[in-house]
This record gives structure tokens, C-alpha cells and sequence, in this order.
């Protein structure tokens, strides 16, 4: 029995956040050359002066955009970001994914330039009004950001710091482990219920350590750290189906002394099977100095998509997907790889960007692994066996009390006779 419900709850628990739109997806891929699809796992820095005049070939995935695109009129932006947007659509059937920092507080891209005052952090609002008067404001960023066509928020810090003087400090809720869970948990339910696209950050957790903009940051924490605080907020977040997770570029010694988490495949593997995190994983930016100080831009995005990402945000995207391109077309990274991580990239655009009604059904393909599915077929039967077995041990235990009984009942009549 216990057996049985262990194979159950597997089976249930085997479900992939984007799976219902994977057979679509596989049809956009079938129209698409290797490059094509490898430009899809990319997220380019968008640059207003080139960007917005015409896409480069292969079209990426998407591109981040910092405050430099919004210096500009709000008319002037909104039609040019419109214009690429509808460009991509056109050529590739596809939307651009189109991302932003909007965090709240210091980290505001687009709120600095078009709500006064721009949106305060986190904890400044929790510590006015609570969770409460965060979904208010996030709400109202998300309103924001869907005026100017953005469809992904960098956001919101899943990371715990309860010491000021950690440089992440300033952009977390300042709270405990629990207390942060709490409050990840409530506001992915709001962005997942109003259909936008967030993304959690810095997996497996930021800590104390160093500003990885400027250089390599250590972190020799224990794993039992991790596991007791610093994954909480991060499996509530899962647990409420964030569509994205960015993956940082400390070097968490306890499970990978030599790689960033963000080109560990040892990191990867746990978020996708200790953390049954099914969604997009996306890299920290490949432009940041703890990467380019350290490592070749070619092999930094090689080692990025072998390690496991979905997409590579970069602001070297030419030089990047060449190297890709190069490291499939001469072994060093497998197809199916690229295969997967586009089928869940795609997948995600038809759930999350378009108007595309998925049919769930198994998939034509079997890019890297067995798409996993809702196996409800199974989970019937198994069920229907399970009730079985209850009903025949619940019979069995009747009769052989009943039998049981009886046998004392004869016994004592026995006994009676002795007497008399």
C-alpha cells in the first residue's frame, strides 16, 4: 500500500508547469532552423539606438531593457517597442519576451521616469502596510509595465537578509526565511492570477556575499543553510507555479567549488529535482564581472546552456549564440538540449504572451528527456486499484474478526459444558 500511493503521488507530482502547451510548441519548432531555435533561449540587452530600428537574425528570445530605453517620450517608446514586438510576431510567429528590473526602491527602471514618486521597495511597504500594500503596488507596476509592452518583471528578491550591511540587503524584505516564504508566496499568486510573468531571484540565495556586478563573489555557507532558509521562499514561490527563476553567479562552494551557480549544472539539478521546479530557468546577466572577468564569452555561454539554463540574458548576443551554434554544430553541446529548453521557452510564450489555446496531449517528441505527463489514464487506474486493495483489506479484516469471535463464542460454550 505504501508502495502504491508513493507511485501515485509521483505520478501526480510529474506534471510540467508549460507541459499543456508543449505539442504546440513542437509545431513552431518544427519551422525552425537550429539557429532560429537557439535564438530563442536568449534574452538580449536592448539598446534604443539599434534595437529599435531592426531585429538581428537569428530574432532572440527576447531582450531585458534598462532605464536608458525609457529616457526618451512616452508616446516615442511605446511605439517603437511596439514596432519590434509586432516585427517578431511577423517573422517568427512568435512575441518577444520583454523584461525589466522593476523591484521597487533603488531598482526601478521604467517607475523613475513615469510615476512620481517611483515605486518604493519592498520593505518600505511592508513595514507601512503589510503584504497588502505590496499587492497593491505590484498591481499597479504590473499595469505600468504592461503600458510600455513589457511581459516579465525581474522581480520580486526572493533572497533573505536580515543584516544590513549585506549588499543585498536593501533590495530583500528584510525579514526571516518564514516571513519572506509568506510574502514570495502571496505575490506570485497575484502575478500568476493576472497572467504576467515574474521571475524569482538570486537562486539558491544571495546571502551575504559580494555585489556580483563587479566581481567573483564565495559563498561557504553550509547546504543545511540552505535547505532551512534560504530554499523557503523560493519553494513557495514553486509551490504557487512562478513561471521563472534566475539563477546567480555566486560560487556556492557547498555543492560546486569551481562554477557560479548560474554555469553549475550541480545547482541546476537541484532546483529542477529537489525543488521540482519545472518552469524557465534564466541566468544572471553574462555581461556581469563576476563572469566576463573569469571567463571567455563564448565559453561562458556554452557552460550556460550545458549547465541547464533556458535563457542566457547577455549583452555580448552575437558573440554568444555564435558560440552556441558553433558548440552544437561540432558536438559539445547536444541538440536535445536546445530542444528542450526552447520547447519550455515556447511553451511558456503560448501560455503566458499569446491567445494560443493549448490542447494537453503527449508530445510528438523526445528532445532530452520523456516530456512528462499528466498521466491521468494511469493515475485512474492505479486509483481504482488502490480502492481495491483498501476494500479487500477492510473484508479480510472483517472476516477474520467475525472468525475470530466466533471462536471465542465456542470456546466459552465449551467451557459452559465443563461446568455443568
Amino acid at each position: 500500500m505504501v508502495i502504491y500511493f508513493l507511485i501515485l503521488l509521483s505520478l501526480c507530482n510529474s506534471y510540467e508547469l508549460f507541459q499543456k502547451c508543449y505539442k504546440e510548441a513542437e509545431k513552431y519548432m518544427k519551422n525552425m532552423t537550429i539557429e532560429e531555435r537557439i535564438g530563442q533561449m536568449f534574452i538580449s540587452q536592448f539598446e534604443p539606438s539599434r534595437d529599435y530600428n531592426k531585429l538581428p537574425e537569428p530574432i532572440p528570445g527576447g531582450y531585458v531593457l534598462f532605464a536608458t530605453a525609457f529616457k526618451f517620450n512616452e508616446t516615442y517608446i511605446k511605439e517603437n517597442i511596439e514596432k519590434i514586438q509586432n516585427s517578431s510576431i511577423n517573422i517568427t510567429g512568435l512575441p518577444l519576451g520583454l523584461s525589466v528590473d522593476e523591484e521597487g526602491g533603488r531598482i526601478n527602471r521604467v517607475s523613475r521616469f513615469f510615476r512620481n514618486p517611483p515605486f518604493p521597495s519592498p520593505k518600505e511597504i511592508y513595514d507601512e502596510s503589510g503584504i497588502n500594500g505590496i499587492l497593491e503596488i505590484d498591481q499597479e507596476k504590473r499595469d505600468l509595465l504592461r503600458k510600455f509592452y513589457m511581459n516579465i518583471n525581474l522581480a520580486p528578491v526572493a533572497d533573505v537578509s536580515l543584516n544590513t550591511s549585506d549588499p543585498i540587503n536593501y533590495r530583500t524584505l528584510n525579514r526571516s526565511a518564514q516571513e519572506t516564504a509568506d510574502y514570495i508566496a502571496k505575490d506570485v499568486e497575484g502575478y500568476v492570477n493576472d497572467n504576467f510573468t515574474c521571475c524569482l531571484k538570486h537562486f539558491p540565495g544571495y546571502g551575504n556575499n559580494v555585489d556580483t556586478h563587479g566581481g567573483m563573489a564565495i559563498d561557504e555557507r553550509s547546504y543545511d543553510t540552505f535547505l532551512n532558509e534560504d530554499f523557503l521562499p523560493f519553494k513557495a514561490g514553486i509551490t504557487k507555479n512562478v513561471p521563472m527563476i534566475l539563477i546567480s553567479h555566486n560560487i556556492v562552494k557547498c555543492k560546486d567549488t569551481q562554477y557560479p551557480a548560474s554555469i553549475s549544472e550541480a545547482w541546476h539539478k537541484i532546483l529542477r529535482d529537489d525543488l521540482k521546479f519545472s518552469g524557465l530557468i534564466i541566468t544572471d546577466d553574462l555581461s556581469m564581472g563576476a563572469i566576463t572577468q573569469f571567463y571567455d564569452l563564448g565559453t561562458a555561454a556554452v557552460l550556460a546552456v550545458k549547465a541547464g539554463n533556458d535563457l542566457i540574458i547577455t549583452g555580448y548576443y552575437k558573440t554568444q549564440i555564435n558560440a552556441v551554434i558553433e558548440a552544437v554544430q561540432n558536438g559539445t553541446i547536444s541538440e536535445d538540449i536546445i530542444n528542450t529548453a526552447v520547447r519550455r521557452v515556447i511553451a511558456w510564450k503560448l501560455k503566458y504572451l499569446t491567445n494560443v489555446e493549448c490542447i494537453d496531449e503527449p508530445s510528438d517528441s523526445n528532445p532530452q528527456e520523456i516530456p512528462k505527463d499528466n498521466n491521468t489514464t494511469l493515475i485512474a487506474v492505479l486509483s481504482v486499484i488502490g480502492g481495491l486493495i483498501i476494500i479487500g483489506i477492510i473484508i479480510f479484516i472483517v472476516i477474520f474478526y467475525r472468525k475470530k469471535m466466533q471462536s471465542v463464542d465456542i470456546e466459552n460454550v465449551d467451557k459452559m459444558e465443563l461446568l455443568k
